[in-house]
């Protein structure tokens, strides 16, 4: 089992890559069979659900193409204990549409040796409709 600062370290370098847009990168922390789980209502959001690590690619790539200049992610909190990473975070970055996207998070994240094999992630899903879904 890896440490917990190695576990953090992990998650920050994941992080690292999904702002600057590096799909693959970011890929490579991430095991096969991982889940990213966005909690939200059922039929809420578009967003909202589990993704796979295709999905997560995709998901990495459709923020760059929204959010040319990068998604400024920074985090405000850390806990970690034994595989499990707890971290809160804000983002901040400037659309193609002129709009501003700055979001907060709760990220629940598990690791396994070397990679993430689970994200659960919390956040203002009313700003994600307002900026992405709506005119």
């Amino acid at each position: 089992m890896m440490s917990v600062q190695k576990n953090k370290d992990l998650v920050r370098a994941f992080f690292e890559r999904f702002s600057a847009g590096d799909a693959d990168g970011a890929s490579e922390l991430l095991a096969d069979d991982v889940s990213w789980k966005v909690m939200g209502q059922e039929g809420g959001l578009p967003m909202s659900g589990e993704m796979d690590k295709t999905a997560i690619g995709a998901l990495i790539t459709g923020v760059r193409e929204a959010i040319p200049d990068g998604l400024r992610l920074t985090p405000t909190g850390w806990t970690a204990e034994g595989n499990r990473v707890a971290l809160e975070m804000e983002s901040y970055g400037e659309m193609t549409s002129g709009k501003m996207y700055n979001n907060r998070y709760h990220f629940l994240i598990t690791v396994d040796e070397d990679r993430i094999t689970l994200l659960r992630e919390y956040m203002d899903t009313d700003q994600v409709r307002r900026l992405f879904l709506t005119a």
